[in-house]
């Protein structure tokens, strides 16, 4: 199940890398950051977000 999990957030992570936009959770909240907004927020999600998918698939 969890494997599944990290598929889905890893074809999330690059669609949403190659299309600019990550929907980024913040506690209860969320938002929608653009690479043209704020390119450092958006690399980091994109980047936490491709280790917990790593994470999902290997180790879990």
């Amino acid at each position: 199940m969890f494997k599944l999990i990290g598929v889905a957030l890893a074809i999330y992570t690059v669609y949403a890398f190659v299309k600019g936009e990550v929907y980024a959770r913040s506690f209860v909240m969320g938002r929608k950051v653009t690479r043209a907004e704020d390119e450092n927020y958006f690399l980091t999600v994109i980047a936490i977000y491709g280790l917990l998918s790593v994470g999902l698939m290997t180790f879990l």
